[in-house]
């Protein structure tokens, strides 16, 4: 069972780091008057994180509502 495991765990870091690879190139990011240049990775990853944490307290939210 733990193999299995490190297995999952070693193909998912192999897919991360040929994703992070894959997605170097630059992009530019403008919100308002404000314009930042950024790899693509950082921009997938960042509004991942985002999406989580609003996930999250709008779960929290509605645990104290109802």
């Amino acid at each position: 069972m733990r193999y299995g495991v490190a297995a999952v765990w070693a193909l998912l870091l192999a897919v991360i780091v040929i994703f992070s690879v894959q997605n170097r190139a630059s992009v530019d990011v403008s919100f308002l008057h404000w314009t930042m240049s950024m790899p693509t990775v950082f921009l997938i990853l960042g509004t991942y994180v985002l999406g989580m944490l609003s996930g999250w307290g709008l779960v929290e939210l509605i645990k104290k509502l109802f």
